[in-house]
């Protein structure tokens, strides 16, 4: 379990950490955390999945834990976002930004324990299939319900593009993308160099594959039928398992 915690004090830090470590500790499991001692540190190392929980301090010098949470929350509506603060003046606030829990200080295993239970019972995304990619700072990570497209560029870059608009460059071979990808069954290689995440899909003409999120791919009149043949498919799966989301065609 990857755990971030972010305060400027380090001896409220080392409380915390030592508190994670006697929960790892009684409940037989490993925790992994990250310390930072300010809120950019901590954002420029971000990514969505990357912790199972969020540790914030809420008066920090520089950029706020309210600030750096309003940031999270642009990328990652899911994360799990623990406040921490002397004060209890800005508990609106967390809770116009979903914070999972709000810590008074100083924080006690009295009132830490029972936090992690819950976020332990809690269902996340990080339980859901994703796709992992190394890009320029770092590694990413997409949710395959969110992945749209992954297609080769003119520089050799894989462009991944995800549902809220964002494309991602990774140098990952187009092979490697589609021996992560291909096994499940909402990806469909389009055509050479790009993968399409079916739910996504809108309609087809005999030139583009058109879609309910980013630009139409190119397919050709000749693809056009297998392609379509083999949507409808899905489709017609997904609506007898119950769960047809997502791209629905119109």
């Amino acid at each position: 379990m990857n755990i971030a915690v972010t305060d400027d004090n380090p001896k409220d830090r080392e409380k915390i950490i030592r508190i994670l470590s006697e929960y790892a500790a009684s409940n037989n499991m490993d925790i992994s955390v990250s310390e930072y001692d300010n809120a950019g540190e901590f954002l420029a190392d971000y990514r969505p999945l990357l912790y199972s929980a969020v540790f914030l301090d809420i008066y920090m010098d520089g950029t706020s834990g309210i600030e750096a949470a309003q940031q999270i929350r642009e990328t990652d509506r899911d994360a799990i976002i623990v406040f921490l603060t002397t004060s209890e003046d800005h508990m609106p606030d967390a809770f116009r930004l979903h914070a999972y829990e709000y810590i008074v200080k100083p924080v006690r295993k009295e009132d830490l324990f029972p936090v992690m239970d819950d976020i332990l019972k809690k269902s996340t995304p990080v339980s859901s299939p994703s796709f992992s990619f190394p890009v320029r700072d770092g590694q990413a990570v997409v949710l395959f319900d969110d992945l749209v497209t992954v297609g080769t560029d003119a520089h050799n870059y894989l462009v991944i593009s995800d549902k809220d608009g964002n494309e991602h460059l990774t140098r990952m071979t187009f092979a490697n993308a589609c021996d992560h990808l291909l096994h499940d069954k909402r990806f469909l290689q389009a055509r050479r160099g790009v993968i399409v995440n079916m739910a996504y899909i809108k309609s087809f003409d005999d030139a583009l594959l058109h879609l309910t999120v980013g630009k139409p791919v190119p397919i050709g009149p000749r693809n056009r039928k297998k392609l379509e043949q083999i949507w409808d498919n899905y489709l017609m799966d997904r609506m007898r398992s119950g769960i047809l989301t997502g791209g629905n065609r119109t």
